[in-house]
């Protein structure tokens, strides 16, 4: 489901509604269909952290999610996707080892999402549920530990990396991603890694966000532990209040764009909105 006309002309009443309350904790849960599309995305993330625990996997809640958990404890009220992050090495086993940890008939599939302005993520998805998808962002560890001047210069260096000009002549899912790890190797300086150091740990360059600040102490970030999200717990950074003021700023305040983004919950159909709720009900 796509946003519609009629999604998009309800986004500004749905945002005012919201700018009612001078309390983001006195913004009660979505209702409705966006509420069925939240519990069905819960579920869906929890069916993949059985498998990061079978596997070895470590992966945390990231962005609008994390800062769901913190602020409301689940989904901030008017959000309708996932969002998690997991370092280099996990990331790349989950993308080599799909096939073999997900058998043909799971609900799973692994979709690599490249929209040619040098922002390329792995998406979880649904294979019959399209709206149901989780966004896989990579994290990669610098060679050492950062002063906070440090961690400002890599920022503004990974924001200005003017070797991603060339992305556009790469071509190929593979392709893509070792060039992401060649330019992550000349921002390295090709030095190697000593995780027992805790070095610094910052966004890929694959998907380059707007945040300004893009870099994290290695104890901001680690060791993971599980918090709160709906009725699950999820893996979540160490530090999460420092991982939210990095991106957001002031990240209890309501922000100017409240409303769904993803996902065209006033035009889902009766079918589709009866599979979302057996989809909730059935069994992982």
């Amino acid at each position: 489901c796509f946003p519609t006309l009629s999604t998009l002309l309800a986004r500004k009443k749905i945002s005012k509604y919201y700018h009612e309350f001078e309390d983001a904790h006195e913004i009660p849960p979505a209702t409705g269909n966006l509420r069925l599309h939240q519990n069905a995305l819960a579920k869906f993330l929890s069916e993949f952290d059985t498998v990061c625990k079978k596997q070895n996997l470590e992966y945390w809640i990231d962005f609008g999610t994390l800062l769901g958990a913190i602020r409301h404890g689940g989904f901030i009220p008017w959000d309708d996707d996932i969002d998690i992050s997991m370092a280099r090495d996990d990331y790349e086993k989950l993308i080599s080892n799909f096939s073999t940890w997900f058998a043909d008939d799971s609900d799973f599939e692994l979709i690599f999402k490249n929209n040619n302005r040098n922002k390329c993520f792995v998406k979880l998805c649904h294979k019959e549920l399209t709206t149901l998808f989780i966004d896989i962002f990579p994290y990669d560890f610098y060679y050492s530990s950062l002063t906070d001047e440090g961690k400002r210069e890599l920022s503004d260096k990974l924001s200005n990396c003017k070797s991603l000009n060339a992305f556009s002549n790469v071509n190929g899912a593979e392709q893509i991603r070792n060039y992401f790890k060649e330019q992550t190797a000349i921002i390295l300086e090709q030095k190697s890694v000593d995780l027992n150091s805790k070095p610094a740990i910052f966004m890929g360059l694959d998907f380059p966000h707007k945040w300004k600040n893009k870099v994290y102490d290695y104890e901001t970030i680690y060791p993971i532990k599980r918090i709160k999200f709906e009725k699950f717990e999820f893996n979540a950074p160490n530090k999460p209040e420092e991982v939210l003021a990095s991106i957001y700023g002031k990240y209890m305040e309501i922000p100017k764009d409240s409303y769904p983004r993803h996902t065209g919950f006033l035009d889902m159909s009766e079918d589709y909105v009866k599979k979302l709720e057996n989809y909730i009900d059935s069994g992982v």
